[in-house]
């Protein structure tokens, strides 16, 4: 692989041991990928639960942060395993907040900016057409590539804080621009356009549909046809969702949409290929992805969440009003998920309030995904979500089983206990 000047003074230690160290890495990584050469990374987003990285995880930061590392970048970091303004709502084993708190300490050492959100993208995290990326969100890189224009892989845990810590990471994937063009075609029915999402519906339908694109594309790059103009950030993160437990790729390609799509030929580099894999998505698709999503055809919910990824302010508006002047039924748990910036605007609007004064939850800077889910809730709970995203990580034997629909389902539930499919269903 080829290295600059700079990048060989970093790789000999004379910026010191930290960058050195994260140097190695990420030429032994570049080899390993045959890259070409390096390229500058403009941005970074970093785990920060404990769930997920473990002791490991907790060692690796704690070498980083004492070898004197910071983040050479603007780096943002993922939820937490634990929702410290309402940690006492739930169930931790012993040990848990100690060892959380000690990997905020690192990711402090290091300069992260302490964001606990899978949608940085959102609010501190911004990027630019054509900028590097090293995100180890999937849901966010999607977001980056697909909408912005921005190129990044989804990283893994060592890359990305290595790619920001020497402000480089080797051009390979979706930083390639040779590589980011698309390998199969998804034509979206009008009908199906013109009658999906809405008030109360945005993210069950659109990840659902996510859900089906990604199944389809998995290891591809889809170009998808049919999506109309005028749709809001809300229906692109769910749509986006599907770059984590459905596709191993993080660029959908939306033609007229995409800055590297305007035209569905562009969209192909050029010239659509004859015999094009392709797939049409009309309503039974959709309806038919929505069955798949749910695990169990029991009605009796006992835990209701909503919001993976995390809610935006407008979503949060959508379930204080869904809600409205209904109770939680007593012994349904309600969750819904947020980051503190977002969680701190609800609060001054009153949404806080309205939505807790219901006896739902809006919860800080974790999920179900995040927390140590194994002692919190059994394979005899049954959860209703309208996140594709949620049911596909949290699910599988020995699990809370899992009824799929849309938001105004999932609330309906909540007041009820029963839950009932929509009604196009």
């Amino acid at each position: 692989m080829k290295l600059t000047d700079e990048d060989k003074r970093k790789l000999d230690g004379k910026y010191g041991p930290a960058v050195q160290h994260a140097m190695e890495h990420l030429v032994k990584f570049g080899e390993a990928f045959e890259a070409e050469e390096m390229v500058d990374c403009h941005s970074a987003h970093i785990f920060s639960d404990y769930r997920t990285i473990g002791d490991g995880g907790l060692a690796f930061y704690q070498r980083l942060a004492d070898m004197g590392a910071k983040m050479g970048v603007m780096t943002t970091c993922e939820p937490i395993s634990m929702d410290l303004k309402h940690k006492h709502e739930f169930n931790w084993p012993e040990g848990y907040e100690e060892k959380q708190n000690a990997i905020i300490d690192c990711l402090r050492r290091m300069n992260v900016v302490l964001t606990y959100t899978c949608t940085p993208y959102l609010t501190q995290n911004l990027v630019r057409f054509g900028e590097n990326i090293a995100w180890i969100e999937g849901n966010a890189t999607g977001f980056a590539n697909s909408l912005i224009g921005a190129r990044g892989n989804r990283e893994d845990s060592v890359n990305c804080p290595m790619a920001s810590i020497t402000k480089r990471i080797p051009k390979h994937g979706m930083l390639d621009p040779r590589n980011r063009v698309g390998s199969c075609l998804v034509k979206l029915d009008p009908e199906l356009m013109a009658s999906i999402g809405g008030e109360g519906a945005k993210t069950g339908d659109f990840e659902a549909l996510g859900a089906i694109i990604g199944d389809f594309a998995y290891d591809r790059i889809p170009v998808v046809s049919g999506m109309p103009l005028g749709l809001g950030k809300e229906e692109y993160k769910a749509l986006s969702a599907a770059c984590s437990p459905a596709m191993t790729t993080t660029l959908l390609l939306y033609v007229g949409v995409s800055p590297e799509a305007p035209t569905l030929e562009a969209a192909f580099g050029g010239k659509v290929p004859k015999d094009i894999d392709t797939l049409y998505v009309d309503r039974k698709a959709l309806r038919r992805m929505y069955e798949d999503l749910s695990t169990t055809k029991k009605s009796k919910v006992d835990v209701v969440v909503s919001g993976c990824p995390f809610k935006t302010i407008e979503e949060i508006r959508e379930v204080a009003d869904l809600l409205g002047d209904r109770k939680v039924k007593s012994g349904i748990k309600f969750y819904i998920h947020t980051d503190h910036p977002t969680y701190s605007l609800a609060e001054e609007m009153g949404l806080v309030s309205r939505i807790e004064s219901a006896g739902a939850l809006l919860t800080r800077d974790t999920c179900e995904f995040c927390m140590p889910i194994e002692t919190m809730f059994g394979p005899e709970i049954n959860i209703a979500t309208d996140s594709m995203k949620m049911r596909r990580l949290v699910a599988g034997e020995g699990k809370p089983s899992w009824r799929y629909g849309t938001l105004a389902n999932c609330v309906d539930a909540a007041v009820t206990g029963e839950f009932e499919l929509p009604a196009w269903n």
